[in-house]
């Protein structure tokens, strides 16, 4: 807290996780993307990392609940999504919201880097996923729990703000 006069400033730090939720994020419309347009899908390491993505509009909400509490004087909140959703359950929802049959297949991680390696040799260091694919294979689900007891955070679920993006993205491209 800083301290100036008789006056006090809280600090209070919101921490999103992966932001969608807008046709135009660099996030998971990256994803509707490749699920629409594949039908043999890749999914490194059978899928099984977490995610617990957050929709824009649960963030605008959330910056508004804290502004209205006043007895939050300083903190440090995640706010993630509703729960946390493996990589391959999020693409089998994105194919089922998007009417797809999708196939998965399984790339282990250590191919999956040695490709991503591999390309950004014969590009010359002009295309490099590496980190990318790395990510891939790491867990990023964080619990929301203090946010929701400090100013009710109560994001929404998943499949209802990949619908809302998926509309959207189906608008864009017809």
């Amino acid at each position: 807290m800083i301290k100036e006069s008789n006056s006090t400033i809280g600090l209070i730090y919101l921490r999103p996780t992966m932001i969608y939720g807008y046709i135009n994020d660099s996030n998971m419309i990256v994803f509707i993307k490749m699920v629409d347009r594949l039908r043999l899908f890749p999914i490194i390491d059978q899928g099984r990392n977490l995610l617990q993505p957050v929709n824009g509009r649960d963030l605008g909400k959330a910056y508004y609940q804290v502004l209205r509490k006043s007895n939050i004087m300083s903190g440090d909140y995640i706010l993630s999504g509703e729960s946390p959703i493996s990589m391959k359950e999020l693409f089998r929802l994105i194919s089922q919201i998007l009417g797809k049959k999708t196939t998965f297949i399984n790339v282990p991680l250590a191919l999956s880097v040695f490709m991503a390696k591999f390309l950004k040799v014969c590009t010359l260091g002009k295309v490099d996923y590496i980190e990318r694919v790395q990510r891939m294979g790491e867990d990023r689900s964080f619990s929301h729990k203090s946010a929701i007891e400090d100013f009710d955070y109560q994001p929404m679920p998943l499949s209802e703000g990949l619908k809302i993006e998926i509309e959207e993205y189906l608008k864009k491209v017809q």
